[in-house]
């Protein structure tokens, strides 16, 4: 629909009239240029949910720049979790910022029709990038503002819990250990390793003393990870209950056991594979089969079912170049 002219701007009226949720994602300047901002729908619908994906929320000095991926992730901080190694900020490949924003905005209006169900209340939903990069570095950011002080960046030479790092085994494989209650598998972790010695060392006893000790320890730990390869480990540790994962690669996704047994890969029906929706429903299951439509490969339908329109006024309005 063409939204600059004011009979596509009543075509989507006549739509947004059967709506429950309207999402866009467009400049607040261009939603009142094509007369579809939040005041003008709301008069059209009252009940309507109208969810409006930004940059960096709906107030404030910024809220009308634009913004994509990168800007917002680089407003939000995200680009120095992982700086390069002369403290330059990194961009993280895969439109992290858009996604997780998007994402948020679906929850949003999830709880807004449910408030509207229960409530009546109908209301506007707002997400920004900013926001969701934000939360996604929930602890780094609440630790700052309450403290002071930033988390530093990972160095896995140093950390404080050698039982929570990661090691490189004999293979040039990765395995990654999540003991963050340390003490409880202390024992049976140097039993495994082939290091019992370690478990009464006064270096390394306790949390404290391996944490004082921790870049003493690690080294240790690296040559003994490196005497064997990631799957020697993994049995044994999975044998023992340990809190551990391999260090998977992108690559090496299509083939984990986990992710073919859950499917979180589907192979939609044009013969594309791609990743499945994030949660599950047990009873009522959604099944992805389908990719993105094509241009205006819906707009008949939409037009028919929705709107009510007859072939023939569609007909029309393709004409007027109203819709395509």
């Amino acid at each position: 629909i063409d939204l600059r002219q004011p009979e596509g701007q009543q075509v989507f009226y006549r739509l947004v009239e059967k709506a429950d949720v309207v999402v866009t994602n467009l400049h607040p300047a261009t939603l009142r240029e094509f007369r579809v901002d939040r005041e003008t729908l709301l008069a059209i619908k009252p009940d309507l949910i109208y969810a409006h994906a930004t940059g960096f929320g709906p107030h404030g000095p910024h809220a009308e720049d634009p913004c994509q991926d990168t800007v917002g992730m680089a407003r939000s901080g995200f680009m120095f979790n992982t700086p390069t190694a002369d403290g330059a900020p990194t961009y993280p490949m895969g439109a992290l910022s858009d996604i997780l924003s998007g994402t948020m905005l679906g929850f949003g209006i999830l709880a807004a029709l449910l408030a509207r169900e229960r409530s009546g209340v109908a209301q506007a939903v707002w997400s920004s990038q900013l926001s969701a990069m934000m939360w996604l570095q929930y602890y780094n950011v609440a630790q700052y503002a309450n403290m002071g002080a930033d988390f530093a960046p990972f160095d896995r030479t140093t950390v404080a819990n050698p039982l929570m790092n990661l090691y490189r085994c004999a293979d040039g494989q990765w395995i990654a250990c999540g003991m963050a209650v340390a003490q409880r598998f202390w024992p049976d972790f140097c039993t495994v390793m082939g290091l019992s010695s370690l478990e009464h060392d006064p270096r390394f006893a306790k949390d404290k003393q391996r944490a004082a000790n921790r870049a003493e320890l690690i080294a240790i730990l690296d040559k003994a990870f490196a005497t064997q390869p990631r799957a020697h480990w993994e049995r044994l540790f999975r044998e023992k209950e340990f809190w551990i994962s391999v260090v998977n690669q992108v690559s090496d996704l299509p083939t984990d056991p986990q992710v073919i047994a859950n499917q979180y890969l589907v192979k939609l029906e044009s013969g594309l594979t791609t990743v499945a929706f994030p949660f599950a429903l047990e009873k009522t299951p959604v099944p992805l089969t389908h990719g993105a439509p094509n241009f205006s490969q819906h707009t008949d339908e939409i037009l028919q079912r929705v709107g009510g329109y007859t072939p023939e006024e569609i007909l029309a309005l393709k004409e007027k170049n109203v819709a395509w």
